[in-house]
């Protein structure tokens, strides 16, 4: 199981949610099924537990539902965006969400990088970039050190904001790892 902003993780969770939807609906199927052929009635206890067991199946069809739509980056594009935090002495937080009423939103790859978070968002996503920028400055919340939030469409376009901005120092690589977990509770 891949952890929480590493490459690969939406992928997991796709599969995880599937997987465990099909065996809530397997189990209910058989329950039910087991009912009516055992005691030709569905006015059984059997019945009673299938209804139980529609909760975790219902609970794992929205998580997919959720996911399905959150696109990571391909290979190619993960070694790129792997060769851009090597040059810049950074790491990079992948497959971020971040969750609303409206929906989800999705960015496959985050630079935090001296106080500044730079939300990658893929073009054909019909995400707005003003409306990717408010979500990922939830980011602010909580942070003494206000970080500057960026969103860029492309890895090029990532790297040269990342070009921009000089080394961190000491004090402000705490506050880099301070922001980074703030992130990562934003989303499923």
């Amino acid at each position: 199981m891949t952890a929480k902003g590493n490459y690969g993780y939406a992928k997991g969770l796709k599969r995880r949610r599937m997987i465990l939807m099909f065996v809530c609906f397997a189990f209910i199927l058989a329950d039910v099924l087991s009912s009516l052929i055992f005691f030709q009635t569905k006015k059984t206890l059997f019945v009673v537990l299938a209804c139980i067991m529609s909760i975790p199946f219902a609970k794992n069809l929205i998580g997919y539902l959720m996911v399905i739509r959150c696109e990571p980056l391909s290979r190619e594009e993960h070694e790129e965006a792997e060769a851009i935090a090597k040059e810049k002495d950074t790491t990079l937080a992948y497959d971020i969400s971040i969750t609303e009423t409206e929906g989800v939103l999705f960015y496959p790859c985050v630079a935090i990088y001296n106080n500044n978070v730079i939300g990658l968002v893929q073009a054909g996503q019909n995400q707005k970039k003003k409306d990717a920028v408010t979500y990922l400055k939830k980011v602010q919340e909580g942070v003494p050190s206000k970080p500057r939030v960026v969103v860029v469409d492309s890895l090029k376009e990532m790297k040269r904001e990342l070009d921009r901005l000089n080394p961190p120092k000491e004090e402000q690589l705490r506050d880099d790892v301070k922001i980074a977990e703030r992130l990562m509770e934003l989303g499923f």
